[in-house]
């Protein structure tokens, strides 16, 4: 018999290698971007140095520390300490009138809206931030640098209180004399922010908002 030849094995195909991506390149910011960037880090490591440290701790080499940041990086934005504090300050102003608009917006209609607008506002004064701000314009009663900075940022604050406070308020706003009553308020607010500068875990100022915020309801519902 003729001898069977044996099957050639088949061999198994070489699998596929799959083929891997190549990973996206993250897009490069542009130097716009990175100086805005800086801009940033440092503003909010100022803040967060004049909270926390107070303003004679506030140095640029500090700042520049909290912010990941080189010695020399706030010099391209701010040359001064008073300029980088200033601009700190202007920041922290944007994002309150930011912060109160948006809120604003979840205030109930009504007789309601008053006091929980006059809640909302007084907030701002009775918190860390405020007493910061406190402390700069300490300084600066004997700082005209300083001084000369700071007074544009509170009459932009005082502006910026006025018009928010027309989106708060409403209709009140058309009355006769609401701009001295906000005034009013506000210089109320700035009074009782006082109270804990010394004790600020007394909670002092917060006993008489309860009774300050009832007296100005009052004056708001008759007009002036």
């Amino acid at each position: 018999m003729t001898p069977t030849t044996p099957p050639t094995p088949i061999t198994p195909p070489t699998p596929i290698t799959p083929i891997t991506p190549p990973a996206a390149t993250p897009a490069r910011r542009s130097q716009a971007e990175r100086s805005s960037a800086t801009r940033e880090a440092l503003l909010d490591a100022t803040i967060a140095s004049l909270v926390e440290d107070g303003y004679a701790n506030t140095t640029t080499s500090r700042v520049a520390e909290r912010a990941g940041l080189s010695r020399g990086a706030h010099l391209h934005h701010f040359q001064t300490r008073d300029a980088l504090v200033a601009a700190a300050m202007e920041r922290l102003a944007e994002r309150r009138g930011d912060f109160l608009l948006a809120e604003a917006e979840r205030l109930p209609v009504g007789r309601e809206r008053l006091a929980q607008g006059l809640d909302l506002l007084w907030s701002g004064y009775a918190s860390p931030l405020y007493q910061a701000a406190l402390e700069l314009w300490t300084h600066a009663r004997t700082d005209p640098g300083l001084r000369e900075r700071l007074a544009l940022v509170e009459r932009n604050l005082d502006r910026q209180t006025l018009l928010v406070s027309r989106t708060l308020f409403g209709e009140l706003a058309e009355r006769p004399g609401f701009e001295h009553l906000i005034e009013l308020a506000a210089a109320t607010m700035r009074g009782l922010a006082l109270l804990d500068t010394l004790h600020p875990n007394g909670a002092r100022n917060r006993k008489q908002w309860a009774f300050a915020r009832a007296q100005l309801v009052q004056l708001f519902e008759q007009g002036a």
